[in-house]
């Protein structure tokens, strides 16, 4: 038998002196850990979303009008006056018009942000140390022990 075949079998050495019995067609169970993964939700970070002001010149071009007054003298034909002159002279008032642009503010909505969140599936790998039981076979003397089913050679 070689050495592998030794540790695998156990037969490397004295037991410890536990638990002895004497059986015959005794089964001995062997036990292996075996890692099962769990999860649980935790919360990883947190995003915030809000809004801050900020400012910015605009300038518009409006159209605008005024009126210009225009004073036109031009000869006429010499014809008597309906009305004599008067003591007080005569004031002709024109208006004279322009327009003036005032600027008012109005809020718009100019684009929507939707928030929301969406699972996103990975793998991740875990390690650890499983620990395993190997039958462990002393024999005293002259005794052949024999392999059957899965026993290594």
């Amino acid at each position: 038998m070689t050495s592998q075949e030794r540790h695998i079998l156990g037969q490397h050495g004295q037991h410890d002196g536990t638990a002895q019995r004497e059986e015959s067609d005794a089964v001995v169970q062997l036990r292996e850990e075996e890692l099962a993964a769990r999860k649980q939700q935790v919360e990883s970070g947190r995003v915030s979303l809000g809004t801050e002001v900020v400012e910015e010149e605009q300038t518009l071009e409006v159209p605008v009008t005024r009126e210009e007054v225009t004073v036109e003298r031009h000869p006429v034909d010499r014809r008597p006056s309906d009305e004599p002159i008067e003591a007080s002279s005569e004031v002709l008032r024109v208006p004279v018009r322009e327009d003036q642009v005032s600027v008012d503010k109005q809020s718009v909505v100019y684009e929507e942000v939707n928030v929301g969140k969406r699972a996103v599936q990975e793998t991740q790998r875990v390690s650890d140390t499983v620990r395993k039981e190997v039958v462990d076979v002393d024999a005293t003397g002259d005794v052949e022990v024999g392999r059957e089913g899965n026993a290594p050679r």
